[in-house]
């Protein structure tokens, strides 16, 4: 029987009134209407979606833009400017294989809040629309060169222009029921789900030739023949407290054979803001915080890359190239329990469903010692598929 209520949802209900009072009745109210997770709005979507249809029309420009491709549309009255985007283009691009489509193409929908979705008072005192807007174009657009099959992509101007522009055909929308007049968020976890459903879902996203080219270069001049070491540091307004612990990762950068490793850093923080004082004399990566493709192709050539959990590294978890360690500090911050990270589907203790053995996340606080004795557990496991992999093809000769 489905349920009509969900311990998450109560559990969202009393934090939103804690933390912002009866406004946040409205908020949670919007938000399950744009990702229905009860049994009675799934019902209430359907009947007013039957309603809306009656008065639906198709015109040539939604014909033209998406033949043979489907669409991915991020509207952004309910969807957040964030890396969330990556989620929902590998959930997308999983549905196009099933679906036997071409392409993707991506239509971004503004919302009613000065282009962007209305958020939390914290949210919008930390990062205002004018900036989720900059950063839409500086840093979530470009993400769409990472996903080879996208063909193309519109910016709309305003609804209006969006019913023109999407495909009268269910079949050819991502995602799976979203009406420009009822809109939806792409489940972020459909990817997951398909992983356990079948098993796998490579390819995803990769890096373009350039940005490998490019970031093999820079490698080859900071590293030359030793193990790059690639670490993110979160350092943004958005709830702080899940921030990465600067002196404990200079520590273990510090204390890496300096033979064999290149420790490199990548400081993700507001733009103009300094970097911190225990990064001076070390290698910190500028270019990756700046362009998004060059910073895959980094991910990609590293031995490893690491750091805290962050929007940047969720690039890491959708290309099977890229090896990394992230933590994930639960109970750190409200939006980071270990409650809240199963409401999204997630194992606690546990890796991502569709992870390569090489990919790993560690469930513990970035401290000191639980930085090094989970990069010596990743370093024998590494050092043991270097091995096979050097034995591999004179194995496939002799037979």
């Amino acid at each position: 029987m489905p349920r009509l209520f969900r311990v998450s949802t109560l559990r969202g209900l009393w934090h939103g009134l804690r933390t912002e009072g009866p406004r946040s009745l409205l908020r949670l109210a919007r938000n399950e209407l744009a990702e229905p997770r009860l049994a009675l709005t799934r019902k209430i979507r359907g009947a007013a979606t039957a309603v809306g249809d009656r008065f639906r029309r198709v015109t040539t420009a939604s014909e033209a833009w998406s033949d043979d491709c489907l669409q991915l549309v991020w509207d952004l009255s309910v969807a957040p400017v964030s890396y969330d985007l990556v989620a929902a283009l590998a959930a997308a691009e999983i549905e196009r294989r099933k679906r036997g489509l071409g392409g993707l193409v991506v239509i971004v929908v503004p919302g009613p809040h000065h282009g962007v979705k209305r958020e939390t008072p914290a949210h919008e005192m930390a990062e205002d629309p004018e900036a989720r807007l900059h950063r839409l174009h500086q840093e979530l657009l470009p993400l769409l060169a990472l996903m080879p099959s996208v063909r193309g992509h519109a910016v709309c101007a305003d609804r209006q222009q969006a019913w023109s522009l999407i495909a009268g055909d269910d079949r050819r929308v991502y995602p799976d029921g979203y009406r420009i007049f009822l809109p939806l968020r792409p489940d972020p976890g459909a990817a997951r789900d398909e992983a356990r459903r079948a098993g796998t879902v490579w390819p995803l996203l990769s890096a373009t030739g350039p940005a490998r080219r490019a970031a093999e270069e820079y490698l080859t001049r900071v590293a030359g023949g030793r193990r790059a070491v690639v670490i993110t540091l979160r350092a943004s307004a958005l709830s702080p407290r899940r921030n990465s612990r600067v002196d404990d990762w200079v520590a273990f950068a510090d204390g890496l054979d300096p033979e064999r490793y290149a420790p490199i850093f990548v400081h993700d923080a507001p733009p103009g803001a300094p970097l911190p004082d225990a990064l001076a004399g070390r290698e910190v990566c500028v270019a990756a915080s700046l362009d998004v493709a060059f910073r895959l192709g980094l991910y990609e050539r590293a031995w490893l890359t690491m750091g805290v959990l962050s929007e940047p590294l969720m690039l890491a978890w959708y290309d099977e190239r890229v090896r990394y360690q992230v933590f994930v500090p639960i109970d750190e911050a409200d939006d980071v329990t270990a409650r809240a990270l199963e409401d999204q589907g997630h194992r606690i203790g546990g890796d991502i469903e569709f992870a390569r053995p090489w990919q790993q996340l560690v469930w513990k606080t970035d401290t000191l010692m639980a930085i090094r004795l989970a990069f010596s557990v990743m370093e024998a496991r590494l050092t043991a598929i270097e091995a096979v992999e050097r034995t591999a093809p004179a194995a496939a000769v002799q037979d």
